[in-house]
């Protein structure tokens, strides 16, 4: 069954709120979506998907935090999701895709906050979510209870080669990027998995999940991106991952990492070790990494770790909640 058309089973009730709000990029219109548990919440978790995807592919995640007794909040990004569907533009978020990433999530929180105004409160980002997580969590600040980071995205090889001059000098910043632009960022993405590994491999360990990202009607993975976009993910990419970052979040905020030992996003594990030590050696002693051995870029996808992943991001939750 396609992720977009997603069965999740054992579902406890819940109270949906599906809301819009205009982008910061004065053009698109977000969908997003804040689930609420029939128990008393006992803290909210603000979930941000990744590239060429949407919200919707974490139900069995969002499912488990709200039997835990969490409320969740998500959105589909600017050219992503029912957002790109209701709009028609897809991979393109405006001329600052950067600062319209992150401000989005702004918007978000700040309805959010609107109906539950004291609750812990709890970032979770995944691939480019990740990015977007780490200058969201700067500016929180003491309004972030826990940051987690899964399948970050740090250390990239295709990402720190990538041409930056050359891309921020092209005329028609609309216009579809090059491929040579997209080769270069996800250069050697399949080159571990053998001859015969197709484009998104990458993606997961496990076929099924892989075939369920390629037929899902609200990804985006085949959509060309427009240049502007290509500038603003590096421009993003480049402020989570830069020395700066580590001493913009308040020392005392607990980090969970996770990862993938054969994810390329996370240079094969080698990134997510890279930012829990910078994290740890610049003064934030509250960081846990977990580096799934053999497994890919959706650890929380995965069948053979979903459990125990979605196990870690609970036992966070609970524990920045003070339970």
């Amino acid at each position: 069954m396609p992720i977009g058309l997603v069965r999740v089973t054992n579902v406890h009730p819940m109270a949906l709120h599906e809301i819009t709000f205009t982008s910061h990029n004065d053009r698109d219109t977000i969908h997003g979506w804040i689930y609420q548990p029939v128990r008393p919440a006992r803290g909210v978790v603000h979930l941000i998907h990744g590239l060429g995807e949407h919200s919707r592919r974490y139900l069995h995640l969002i499912t488990v935090l709200l039997d835990a007794g969490f409320v969740v909040a998500a959105d589909d990004h600017a050219g992503h999701g029912k957002t790109a569907a209701e709009s028609g533009i897809w991979a393109d978020s405006g001329d600052d895709g950067a600062e319209t990433a992150v401000a989005d999530e702004q918007i978000l929180r700040s309805r959010v906050r609107n109906l539950y105004p004291d609750l812990p409160y709890i970032v979770f980002g995944h691939s480019w979510g990740s990015m977007i997580a780490r200058p969201l969590a700067a500016r929180l600040g003491d309004d972030l209870a826990g940051l987690i980071l899964c399948g970050i995205a740090a250390q990239i090889p295709g990402a720190d080669a990538f041409d930056r001059t050359k891309i921020a000098a092209e005329p028609d910043r609309a216009a579809p990027a090059d491929l040579t632009y997209v080769g270069t960022l996800f250069d050697g993405f399949v080159s571990r998995y053998g001859d015969g590994a197709g484009p998104t491999d990458w993606v997961a360990r496990s076929p099924e999940v892989v075939a369920d990202h390629a037929v899902d009607p609200l990804n985006n993975v085949g959509a060309p991106m427009s240049v502007r976009f290509l500038q603003g993910f590096v421009e993003l990419y480049d402020r989570a991952n830069s020395d700066e970052w580590y001493t913009s979040i308040r020392p005392d905020l607990p980090v969970l990492i996770l990862a993938g030992d054969q994810d390329p996003v996370t240079n094969y594990g080698e990134g997510a070790y890279h930012v829990a030590n910078t994290l740890v050696a610049t003064g934030h002693p509250n960081v846990r990494a977990r580096v799934y051995s053999g497994f890919r870029h959706e650890v929380h996808n995965e069948p053979e770790i979903r459990d125990d992943v979605e196990a870690e991001v609970v036992a966070f939750a609970e524990g920045v909640c003070g339970e």
